[in-house]
Order: C-alpha cells, then structure tokens, then sequence
C-alpha cells in the first residue's frame, strides 16, 4: 500500500504540502497553487503534512464560500426587487474583506503574504480602462458579474454594453479590494476604499407620515426584507451548506406566514408571537406531506383532514425555526439595520424529553448474530455492507464519515495503514486519522482496496457514496424549489445504514430500541474505555477532538502509539476467526 502521498511535493531533499488551486477560484486567491514548506526531513514532513492539508484546504473552502462555486448556493432577491450597482459593489468589497480576514486568521503561514497576483492586476486594469475584449472581461471579471446575475440582482447580457459597463464597475472594486490587501500585507490597516461606489452614502429611506414603525428606519438596510439581508449574514457566518438550507427555509416560511415580503423594520413582537403559534399549528413534514402549499396552507389543510398529521415538536419550534430567526434579527440589529430584536424572549416553554430511548451498544449476543452466516461466509467476498459493519465497529466511524472515505485516504503514516478522514465531516475536529486495526488487515481489507483500484473506483464503498450523492443533487434541485435541502447532510444514513436498520437487524433477532447501525461506533467507544485507552486518544479516534487532524503530534501521541492501542480493542461475541478466510 506504500506509494506517492497525495499532496506532498519533494524536490531536492526538500518537502511542502502543494494543493493546486482551482480556475474558478483563482482570481480571489490569487496564486495557482497553494505550497507551505515542510522542512527537509522526510518524517517531519510525513508529522506536518496532515495539518497542513488542513490549512491548506480551509483556504480553498473560504474562497469558495465567497464566490458562490462551492456546495452554498446563491441566494435570490425577491422577484420585482433588483439590487442597486452600489448595493452589488459593496457586498463584493465587504465578501472580498472577510476572505482576506478569513485567510489570515486561517493559520496559514503563507496567508500574509504573496496573494497577489500581479497579471491578474494588469487584467483588472484593462477592463476597468475598457481596453479589454468581452473574452478578457469575461476571463478576468466575469465571475463575479455571474455571481449576482444568478442571485437575481442583475439583468444584463454578456456583451452587451450595459454588461462591460458593469464588468467594469466590478474590476474597479475588485482594485480597490487588492489595494486594501496589498496595505495590509505591509503592516498598515489604516486604508479605507476611495471608489465613489463604496463611499458615497446611500439613499436613506424615510417613513412616511402614516407609518407608524418609521422611527426604527435607522439606515437604508432597515427598508431591505430578511431574504434580502440573508445573504449577507451567511457569508459572514460562513454557515455549512445544511444551516444555510435551514435559514433559507426560515425566511420562506415566516414571510409566507406575513404574507408578503415585509421590510425588517416592519417586524414586530406581535408578527414573532403569531408565528410561533402558527408553528405549533405546522404539520411536521409539510413540504412533503402538503407540496405546493405555503405555511398557512399547509396548516388549513392538515386541520381539515380527518387524521391530522402531528405538528411540530415544541423542541423544533423553539429550537430551530424560532431560534434561526432570532439569530438573523440580532444579527440585523448588530449590522445597524434594527434598533432592537423583535424575537428576544419569543420562545416555546418545553419539558427535555425525546420520547426516544437512547442508542445503546450491541450486546455480545447481538454480536454473534450480527457477524454469522450466511451475512459473514468467510468462503465468500464481502461486499459493502459487511465491510461498513466490520469498519464501523473496529474504526467508530459516522455513516457519512464511511461512506465518503477515498481509496486515496487509506495510507501509510510512518509505516501505519490508517483511515484519514477527511472528506466533508460534523465539523473540524472530526477530521482526523484513525489506524486500520489488526483484525481489519486479517479480514482482507487491503486485498479490498486493491480490487476497488482495479475495478477504477475511487472510494471504499462506491456505490453508497454515489447513492448519497445523487439524493444529494436532489435535494439541493429540491431546495431552491422547496427547500427540501434541509436534510442535506443525512443522505449517506439513508442507505446501507437504513437497509440494516429495517432489513438485517430485525431479520436476525437484534429488535431492541436503540440499536441501529450508528450502535457499532457506540460498540467502538465503549470498547476503547474498557481496553484502557486514554480519553484523549479515544476523542482523537471518534472524532471529538478540538483541533486539525495534526493535532494528535502536538500532544506528542505518535501514530504508532495509537495503533498499538486501537490494537486492544476486542468484542466478546465476535469471533474474528470465524470470520477470517481460510
């Protein structure tokens, strides 16, 4: 299994971490790829490597996240209500700062320095002159004039002259952001933007006589509605793809429960206690179960049935719904476009309680049946679903966390065969290395990956990383039609996980409640206590550690340790040898 290491460059004895940069992603890099020096021992190099991948990658998703090309989808204005060329260029500027800040306080070492990208400059320069083609506007500026046709905001066709004007517009900013940039690599964070576009204030709106709510127009924001201002406040939140679906949805049900977009500085107490009572009204499932129909609707209609479905949990209507509004009202309130939080204390009073047993571990009886025949014929290859459960119990890992494992993150560290986690995961500590336990090498697993490379696949288990991907594309076409994206990061559990669930498990005696596929990473914890391993390697291993998956060398804990204790683990009821070809 020794071979090349993915992203790690060697040239005459020295080593980095090199990640080339995408062409989408270029003009707000500013470089084509991405290097940090790693020394010029090879196994110094090996212990830095992963945290570097880490820094190096967290660069490429901030400018992601800002260019509107990565998992977040754009958000769209309010039909009838286009932004204005000022509006546009401030939100280019300020999503141009925060990335800026984003990559400085990244841990990068080269973050500070070297981003810009001079040819890109002299780009800029030509299309702000008018002196370069559609093509070259188009190549250099482009993407950000996209950007915003997308989100609604711009109604201009490429190559008309009302496109280059805009082009231009947009390649003046972008100079003014780089400007910015440049004066902050030297120490000065004094520079303010000259651009008429960006200091000229904007038009103030003014209450008229009868508007009773006039006094709290505080700025031009004030007049703006929460889907208008929602853009913003994702991207400074840098919200993972899931929360962003939640707070898209968020907006669309209380406005359809207004009735109407509604201006923020309209919203009050009143509007968030009658939508709180809407909510415990709100059939769960209502997209589904009532599609095409708004909130009041959808509740009107689930009334009027003979068998209403069940409303909403207390606990989701508190601690979702209401809650991703009051983060998005405080959020106005900080950004000068509210006086105060119309939502503060607007909450549903609960009792914590779940009705649902808690997930426990298989017992060593479960176990004897969950690893016999005919599922586990040793005489037969196993397939995906005999590998997810072997994995699961001797790796902890989540379902989505298997299902997207590469063929690529299963290598060698120092001599170690581990599983590198690295692919989309709960958050940043769950990124992580975890050592193949000795039971896994004995069972065949990397006679398993030789197949795979073979057969071409690229991922340990191809056909349930594909089945989560396409309900993935999905949901996200289903999002901006119905927001059924809200359950954009559960798809891998539907699978081979929900097929055990429903099918294996009952089919051989395991029925108890609290005993699902996610019991083998319970198993695997579990395990790991009562083989004395400590607690910081078993939040390492199960992926409740704080820190970069190079974290576990600044505690000084070598991989080899950890494999040596993973080691330990054993199961009373699963009978390796029994299951280990002859």
């Amino acid at each position: 299994m020794a071979g090349r290491i993915r992203y790690l460059l060697e040239r005459n004895g020295h080593y980095w971490t090199r990640i080339a940069v995408p062409l989408e992603l270029r003009p707000i890099v500013g470089k084509r790829e991405l290097l940090e020096a790693l020394g010029d021992s090879r196994e110094a190099a090996l212990r830095r490597h992963p945290a570097a991948v880490a820094r190096l990658i967290a660069v490429l998703d901030a400018a992601r996240s800002r260019t509107g090309t990565g998992k977040a989808r754009a958000a769209r204005v309010p039909a009838g209500r286009l932004m204005t060329m000022q509006e546009m260029a401030v939100d280019h500027y300020a999503n141009r700062m925060h990335f800026d800040d984003a990559i400085r306080n990244s841990g990068h070492p080269g973050s500070t320095m070297g981003f810009i990208d001079e040819d890109h400059v002299r780009a800029l320069r030509s299309v702000v002159t008018g002196a370069a083609s559609d093509d070259e506007m188009r190549a250099t500026i482009g993407h950000v004039v996209n950007k915003f046709r997308k989100r609604g905001s711009l109604d201009v066709e490429p190559g008309t002259p009302e496109w280059r004007s805009t082009a231009r517009a947009f390649a003046a900013i972008e100079l003014e952001a780089l400007e910015r940039i440049a004066e902050r690599d030297e120490g000065d964070l004094t520079g303010k933007p000259s651009h008429p576009l960006l200091t000229e204030p904007a038009p103030k709106a003014t209450p008229t006589p009868d508007d009773k709510l006039g006094l709290r127009i505080i700025s031009d924001d004030s007049t703006k509605t929460l889907a208008e201002l929602l853009p913003r406040f994702l991207a400074e939140r840098s919200a993972s793809p899931a929360m962003q679906s939640e707070h898209h949805v968020s907006v669309r049900m209380f406005e359809q429960f207004l009735g109407e977009p509604t201006p923020v500085y309209k919203i009050t107490r009143a509007h968030l206690n009658g939508y709180k009572a809407a909510l415990m009204q709100t059939p769960s499932n209502a997209i589904k179960r009532f599609p095409g129909l708004t909130l009041p609707q959808a509740i009107e209609a689930n009334q009027k049935r003979a068998t209403p479905f069940p409303t909403l949990q207390a606990r989701t209507v508190s601690d979702k719904w209401l809650a991703r509004l009051h983060a998005l009202l405080s959020w106005c309130v900080q950004n000068d476009a509210l006086p105060d939080n119309p939502a503060t204390g607007v909450k549903v009073r609960y009792t914590v309680d779940s009705g649902k047993p808690p997930r426990s571990d298989f017992s060593s009886d479960d176990l004897r049946k969950i690893f016999a025949a005919p599922m586990f014929d040793p005489s037969k290859p196993f397939g995906e679903t005999q590998w997810a459960m072997l994995i699961s119990i001797f790796a902890g890992t989540r379902p989505s966390e298997l299902a997207q494992i590469e063929l690529d993150s299963i290598r060698r560290v120092l001599g170690v065969l581990v599983f590198q986690i690295e692919a989309e995961t709960k958050n940043r500590g769950s990124q992580r290395m975890i050592p193949v336990h000795k039971a896994l090498l004995d069972l065949g697993l990397e006679n398993r990956v030789a197949e795979l490379r073979k057969a071409g696949k690229t991922h340990l288990f191809p056909e349930w990383f594909h089945q989560g991907q396409d309900a993935r594309k999905l949901a996200e076409a289903g999002a901006e039609r119905e927001g059924r994206a809200v359950t954009i990061n559960q798809h891998y559990p539907k699978f081979l996980p929900k097929r055990i669930n429903v099918t294996y498990l009952p089919k051989i005696g395991v029925k108890a409640k609290g005993k699902d596929f996610y019991s083998f990473r319970h198993c695997f914890k579990t395990g790991l206590s009562l083989a004395g391993v400590s607690k910081d390697i078993r939040d390492y291993l199960t992926g409740h550690h704080d820190k970069s998956p190079g974290s576990v060398y600044e505690h000084d804990v070598s991989i080899k340790h950890m494999k040596a204790a993973l080691d330990q683990l054993s199961f009373d009821g699963l009978d390796l040898k029994a299951l280990t070809p002859a």
